[in-house]
């Protein structure tokens, strides 16, 4: 597999639930051993990510360019079995893996990319990067962001997202350090440089990965370039953290008391008193497979509106955990309020057993699957 040149990053508002000022910060990410009090004996982690596209040719184009590599692709059939799974009857669909590095171990992340035919779908392109259930694809890259960025704009595909955030563009001849940019169908794509150290720096003390990490000692960027994170825009954090951490095991911060009203985006970037805030909560989840920690990263957001998507919509995400108990980890999620999209619950695949779900906050889509 060609080794990419870049991947990955971001950086936002990010005001941690109960802080009294907004500060800009850069969300955090794991590559060691998560805290012994945490996870679920019955999910081994994230094992990977979909996302449903309206042309899979152009999405193809547009993955090789930032080093994805196809792993397997379908041609257009009408599968029962996926349909059954996505509750997408009749549909006819065509469907390619791809792979590429991660960031934490030496086990490459897949990507699920899907397009659908014969149905109705909306199209949720237009969603906003604050926009709930909107969410972000983050990549590690290497050096400079503005290298992959150049080969997109070569190929014609660059729609680059102007965040407005110090430190995005470099200085006049610099490196890029982070930069938002939008796949075909809209889906945010965070690059984020991984920077060689300066000549004669000394080593970087040791970082850690879980939930007692600070900005001073989080390991943010992983060992390498490659996959680093998915993140979900949400509405109720600590609905949507009792769903990912007390259900799937992953592992986050204490939530604390809201700050005061007089208090609330006072001093931050753009934030007079009582400005919206965007609460960002980091949870780590072993990449399935490995003894590494990706993050899915919850961002919550003011808005009020959730967009009625369904699973086989275009720019819709899922992500994709691996279970050992699918029956007791599907129980719990039912138990906490989460929906069931496939038709029946539980089903067999040619892999295993799954199912489809969808969050009990926003209705972000969840795929449990248990091998053979």
């Amino acid at each position: 597999m060609k080794q990419p040149e870049t991947r990955n990053a971001r950086v936002w508002k990010l005001v941690g639930i109960g802080a009294a000022a907004a500060v800009l910060a850069i969300a955090t990410v794991g590559i060691t051993a998560r805290g012994a009090d945490k996870g679920s004996p019955d999910v081994l982690g994230m094992a990977f990510d979909g996302h449903q596209v309206s042309n899979l040719d152009n999405t193809i184009k547009y993955y090789e360019v930032l080093d994805f590599r196809v792993k397997s692709k379908t041609d257009w059939h009408v599968d029962k079995t996926l349909n059954a799974l996505g509750n997408t009857p009749g549909a006819e669909s065509r469907q390619a893996v791809m792979e590429t590095l991660s960031s934490v171990s030496d086990k490459p992340f897949d990507i699920i990319f899907t397009e659908y035919r014969g149905i109705d779908r909306k199209n949720w392109s237009s969603l906003g990067l604050g926009d709930l259930l909107s969410g972000h694809l983050d990549l590690t890259v290497m050096d400079d962001c503005q290298i992959d960025m150049d080969k997109l704009k070569a190929a014609g595909m660059l729609k680059e997202v102007n965040m407005n955030m110090p430190g995005g563009g470099g200085g006049a001849n610099g490196p890029r350090r982070f930069a938002f940019i939008q796949d075909p169908d809209g889906w945010f794509v965070e690059l984020f440089a991984k920077m060689k150290p300066a000549p004669g720096a000394p080593p970087e003390a040791p970082k850690v990965s879980d939930s007692s990490a600070t900005m001073q000692n989080i390991e943010r960027l992983g060992k390498q370039i490659g996959f680093n994170h998915v993140g979900l825009d949400v509405k109720d954090m600590a609905k949507a953290v009792g769903f990912y951490q007390g259900v799937l095991g992953g592992d986050y911060p204490p939530l604390a008391p809201p700050a005061p009203p007089a208090a609330a985006g006072a001093g931050g970037p753009g934030g007079g008193r009582g400005a919206p805030r965007m609460n960002m909560m980091n949870g780590w989840f072993p990449q399935a497979g490995t003894d590494n920690n990706v993050r899915l990263e919850l961002i919550g957001e003011p808005g009020t509106t959730i967009p009625d998507e369904h699973f086989g919509d275009i720019n819709v995400n899922y992500v994709g955990f691996q279970v050992t108990n699918i029956d007791a980890v599907y129980a719990a999620a039912k138990a906490d309020g989460a929906i069931t999209v496939t038709d029946g619950g539980i089903m067999k695949v040619k892999d295993g057993r799954a199912v489809i779900i969808r969050d009990p906050d926003v209705g972000g889509f969840v795929e449990l699957w248990q091998s053979k």
